[in-house]
């Protein structure tokens, strides 16, 4: 039997693990065509729910997922969602008789994508087309809306804020608000972005959208998934699951990698919780030095200091001077610093995003 366990990637199907909750709330959703802010710390499994949404929508429902990471122009924004077009319309024929109504000034040249089999448009911009290119390649999707009720997917959508100084915002919003027949689905990993993008009362995105912040899976449901993975191959003690539970922080991409190399194991083969730990760690060493040597002095005592107390009592005397802190000023700046590098984030308490680089911080 194959490792059931995947921990790169997009996890679908039994491989992935509950959300019913989640899942049932974002086709609510879709079917109401609700705009929806997805967010989540990176590496947390919010791409592979939604495409776990995407299987269990009917045919009924159009659906359509771009990746906006790595995008820095209006350019890049409009070639990565004609890119992804043929999720919409399969069909070549139908697709260049739509696009030859909608772009009737602008030179748009087709291809298939070798590994999708599905069609991809790709424009020519010149200084006539270019004004009109966005309008067109939204209208284009706004008209596949009115044939079937659709859900678009822009994931890393962050990126847009540094396209042209919030210019391109207003423009996306005075065409998304217009689509009614349209679910947006608004999903990243950079929540202090996404806040300012969404909940600042002079953003063009202001309230455009429901914040749905993705909760922690709970303990119950991975325990009852790792088991049933697990099946009659292997028994393996309610307490050891739990105990990687703890370690990952129910992180989900952490609890696939440390239960894919506990499959690998041959049972009660020694200290086997803190071999796969010592092993996931070494794997991810050269990373976890390369951020550490791009930190400061005080950054990093702001990152033992986190990891030593889990988050909180930062600012007492004896907090302070257990990692060289002299005034509760450099924790802040510190903090702050942490904050916009995406290294730490703050739910009630402060947490280090990467699991296992937490651990790493232990060990030093």
């Amino acid at each position: 039997m194959d490792n059931p366990f995947v921990f790169s990637g997009i996890v679908t199907g039994k491989k992935f693990c509950n959300r019913a909750g989640e899942q049932d709330d974002l086709i609510n959703y879709i079917n109401a065509s609700q705009n929806v802010l997805l967010f989540s710390n990176r590496r947390t499994g919010k791409t592979s729910l939604l495409h776990q949404v995407f299987s269990r929508l009917g045919k009924d429902i159009g659906r359509m997922y771009v990746d906006l990471y790595g995008t820095v122009t209006e350019q890049d924004f409009i070639l990565s969602v004609m890119k992804n077009i043929g999720q919409l319309e399969s069909r070549i024929d139908r697709l260049i008789k739509i696009t030859r109504e909608i772009f009737t000034s602008a030179n748009i040249s087709l291809s298939v994508d070798p590994v999708t089999g599905l069609p991809s448009l790709s424009p020519v911009f010149t200084a006539k087309s270019k004004n009109l290119m966005l309008d067109n390649v939204m209208a284009l999707l706004d008209t596949y809306s009115k044939k079937k009720k659709t859900v678009v997917v822009l994931d890393e959508f962050q990126e847009i804020e540094n396209y042209s100084k919030g210019d391109f915002e207003k423009k996306l919003r005075s065409i998304i608000q217009h689509h009614n027949n349209i679910s947006y689905i608004f999903a990243g990993s950079k929540q202090h972005i996404l806040d300012r993008m969404f909940h600042s009362t002079g953003r063009a995105f202001y309230r455009l959208a429901e914040s749905y912040p993705l909760p922690e899976i709970d303990e119950i449901s991975y325990l009852k998934w790792i088991r049933g993975n697990f099946g009659s191959k292997n028994t393996i003690p309610d307490s050891t699951i739990l105990d990687i539970i703890t370690i990952c922080e129910k992180h989900p991409m952490y609890i696939q990698q440390f239960c894919y190399h506990l499959w690998e194991k041959k049972p009660g083969s020694g200290d086997v919780i803190n071999e796969i730990l010592s092993l996931i760690i070494s794997r991810n060493e050269n990373e976890f030095m390369s951020l550490w040597d791009n930190l400061t002095s005080n950054q990093r005592k702001a990152l033992k200091l986190i990891a030593a107390n889990r988050g909180v009592d930062l600012y007492s005397a004896g907090s302070l001077s257990s990692v060289g802190f002299t005034s509760p000023s450099q924790v802040t700046k510190s903090i702050e610093a942490l904050m916009t590098k995406e290294i730490i984030s703050k739910n009630g308490k402060y947490v280090i995003q990467d699991v296992m680089f937490k651990q790493w911080l232990l060990r030093l």
